[in-house]
């Protein structure tokens, strides 16, 4: 942005001379002095890509500048959801399960609480929800900071709809 405003003060400061009195924009320069164009380098990491080409035509000054944009190749790679499965215990009632699975897990209502206790009295564990590693990861420590037995498992490692705890075949626990 500096580059880009330096250059445009340049060429308006040529543009002005070429059409203004020597005397009153330019100081006047004798055989001993030179004048100088400083010009920035885009070579050094200030910026990125920018080309800059120059041209005179009868005293006016025309800068180009053609800035390429660099496209990353960056392929977004999905996160991987997580399932959080409660475990079948004989010593919590159906009530105090329900109460910690909606304490817990906020979005979760106690008609939802308790067909999942149900699912996981019949069939052994149940899937409760399914997000991001680091949420289950926080779901699964607030169970079991409530007595309940819980862990999380990749997605891959579960077919069907999701209700049970998963399939011994593709590597769930048993």
């Amino acid at each position: 942005m500096i580059q880009r405003t330096i250059f445009l003060l340049l060429a308006l400061s040529a543009s002005i001379s070429a059409f203004a009195p020597s005397s009153t924009f330019m100081p006047k320069t004798s055989s001993m002095h030179k004048i100088t164009s400083l010009q920035m380098s885009d070579n050094g990491g200030g910026g990125g890509g920018a080309e800059i080409s120059k041209s005179t035509k009868k005293g006016l000054t025309t800068i180009v500048i053609d800035k390429t944009e660099q496209q990353e190749d960056q392929e977004e790679i999905p996160e991987e959801q997580w399932r959080v499965v409660l475990h079948n215990d004989e010593v919590h009632t159906f009530n105090y399960v329900i109460q910690s699975l909606c304490k817990v897990i906020g979005t979760l209502d106690r008609k939802r609480a308790f067909d999942i206790c149900v699912v996981t009295h019949g069939q052994g564990k149940a899937t409760i929800t399914k997000s991001w590693k680091d949420q289950a990861m926080k779901y699964c420590l607030g169970l079991q900071r409530q007595g309940l037995t819980a862990s999380i498992a990749p997605e891959s490692r579960f077919s069907g709809d999701g209700e049970g705890g998963g399939d011994p075949d593709a590597g769930g626990e048993q």
